[in-house]
């Protein structure tokens, strides 16, 4: 949140670029949804190379994906990638990055929201950065809260143990397939840790392996108000907390469509709140209990209505007097969320006035409502929406599909016949990178034909289709045998282009200086007025590469080791290349050569 008025903090993006000379040693994420723009724009900032709009160039793509294989995981629950309408071809290769986590969502799921990430320091120093909050690795606007702690070796004013980061870290690493979560493990406990100003950390509330439930009941001591901030919200937990602190003190603040169902339901859970707010709906792919909330399909760009302020925070607020006791973090405020049943994470802290702050402009943008508002309000039919929604969690109870390699030949096999909650659903599947076909009735097997080396990838498309609706999403799959090593290279080539490639070559011989190109990463090859313009860009010149020697005598030694294998990239996959685009590529490799005789002399 960024308004003056509201607690003070920082674009997500921002706060996970590296300072100057820094790079990152480790990066684990943990969240219940992605979409694939998001993830680059994360590789991105990671680089420090991500712009004003959270994008950035073919060839910054190209440095992150390099810099940080092998150093960043996503852990997601299974199931969770958004598939946008235009998805360019070049995220396939991000499934390196992404790792799903098989919770059957039936009666679990994987629902934090971490960063964790190392950073290797100029003087051999290492700094940590812990991200706790609401937000899921997508582009959302929603209103969400989150909580940024800075962790070092070295103790400090200000800096405190945190007990039981060691344990977080550990299952966040073993459910990345890290074989380090023991090393790990001890290094995050032997860390000191800073909140932000004005905060003080009392406690992570670590929810994350099976079973463990979060501390529900309120902090010990004198309670003068309570604050509960939810966009999600179950019968039971709502009406426990409603006996929590002063009969008159109690506020929740929840998204419309939730507040609607707990006004209809038995029991009215509603009636300890003294005052209730409301937002509207969050922009989810998939959230739980989200078939409970009507009305949650989000906005297009297309739409002329200004897009309502959407919540997707979730703090729950005690006032004790001259301090508020909080807990940020992923748990909406259900008994599904706090009782075990799903994997999330919290962080108690400490706060004084600046946090209320910041709490009354969350109550002063949201909309009043009554009891009898809400329940004069009738909800909306959801049903056909219910249905796929059950159809999609049954068929993630019955598959686990792999993707079958005969070189470049593709198929999916489920390894038993898929099941649909609703029999007039109809089950369509893909390749990430090809087009969505019809599954065979009563079939094991969906023979997707050829993918080219540049364009194969881990994910898959699916897409549940009813009589009114469809729901569609992606998932990353085991690939048998593997994926060749040298898919990156091809895809990256294929991508990049001869005046991205000379942009790159240059931008290292001189130190990793920003590339002139502005090609976005996204942007497919051949679409470009600038790929077009083939002949309009500055060429990488003998003088060039002597030059950068004169200056770095690395220089050259670490731009060679790309160079060979990239020109037989881009020659053997580069389809978009003309044949002066190709005598071009020739004449580089030719002056390169030379450069390589005279500086190995």
């Amino acid at each position: 949140m960024s308004d003056r008025k509201a607690w003070l903090g920082q674009p997500y993006l921002d706060e996970l670029r590296p300072d100057h000379l820094e790079t990152v040693r480790l990066a684990l994420f943990a969240t219940y949804s992605v979409d694939l723009s998001a993830v680059a724009a994360t590789l991105l900032a990671l680089i420090g190379r991500n712009n004003d709009e959270g994008s950035g160039t073919a060839v910054d793509f190209a440095q992150a994906i390099d810099k940080l294989r092998g150093k960043v995981t996503i852990v997601i629950q299974r199931g969770h990638i958004a598939r946008p309408k235009a998805l360019p071809r070049i995220a396939g290769i991000l499934d390196q990055f992404v790792v799903e986590q098989h919770h059957d969502e039936e009666s679990r799921s994987w629902h934090p929201k971490i960063a964790l990430i190392a950073y290797d320091c100029p003087g051999d120093r290492v700094r940590w950065k812990l991200w706790i909050g609401s937000r899921n690795l997508t582009r959302s606007r929603d209103l969400d809260a989150g909580v940024l702690l800075d962790g070092s070796p070295k103790r400090a004013k200000g800096r405190v143990r945190l007990p039981g980061v060691g344990a977080m870290g550990a299952s966040l690493a073993r459910d990345a397939h890290r074989s380090d979560s023991a090393a790990l493990a001890a290094e995050l406990e032997s860390l000191w840790w800073e909140a932000p100003a004005g905060f003080a950390v009392r406690a992570l509330l670590n929810g994350l392996d099976e079973g463990v439930a979060l501390p529900a009941g309120p902090p010990a001591g004198l309670i003068e108000s309570i604050t509960v901030i939810s966009p999600f919200l179950s019968a039971d937990f709502v009406k426990a907390a409603g006996k929590w602190g002063p009969d008159d003190a109690r506020t929740l603040i929840s998204s419309m469509p939730a507040l609607v169902d707990m006004a209809n339901r038995a029991g009215k859970p509603l009636s300890g709140f003294s005052k209730i707010l409301a937002y509207a709906a969050p922009d989810v792919l998939f959230e739980e209990e989200a078939a409970d909330l009507p009305g949650s399909d989000p906005v297009t760009e297309d739409d002329e209505e200004p897009v309502p302020l959407a919540l997707h925070a979730k703090v729950y607020c005690f006032d004790m007097g001259e301090q508020t006791i909080l807990r940020v973090g992923s748990a909406n405020a259900t008994s599904r969320a706090w009782s075990g049943r799903n994997s999330e994470i919290m962080v108690e802290l400490a706060a004084g006035e600046e946090f209320r702050r910041g709490v009354d402009f969350l109550v002063g943008k949201a909309t009043p409502v009554t009891l009898e508002e809400l329940r004069a309000i009738a909800p909306s039919d959801m049903s056909s929406a219910d249905a796929l929604e059950a159809s999609r969690k049954r068929l993630m109870t019955s598959w686990d599909p792999v993707l079958l390699r005969d070189g470049d030949l593709f198929s999916i096999d489920a390894q038993q016949i898929p099941q649909l909650a609703d029999a007039s659903h109809r089950l369509q599947v893909g390749h990430a990178n090809g087009d969505l076909l019809a599954w065979p009735r009563e079939g094991t097997v969906l023979k997707l034909g050829v993918v080219t080396l540049p364009h194969q990838s881990a994910f898959i498309q699916i897409c549940i289709a009813g009589p009114d609706r469809d729901l569609r999403w992606m998932q990353r799959v085991e690939v048998r045998p593997p994926l060749e090593p040298e898919r990156d290279l091809a895809a990256l080539a294929s991508h990049m282009g001869l005046r991205a490639f000379h942009d790159w070559m240059r931008a290292m011989l001189n130190g990793d200086t920003l590339p002139v190109d502005g090609t976005l990463w996204d942007e497919d090859p051949g679409k470009s007025p600038k790929r077009r313009d083939g002949r309009s860009f500055d060429r990488l010149t003998l003088e060039d590469i002597l030059s950068a020697w004169a200056r770095d005598r690395k220089a050259f030694g670490r731009v060679d080791r790309y160079f060979a294998l990239y020109v037989d990239a881009l020659l053997t996959h580069g389809d978009n290349l003309s044949e002066a685009e190709r005598l071009d590529l020739n004449e580089l490799a030719q002056i390169w050569a030379i450069a390589r005789a005279r500086l190995a002399s």
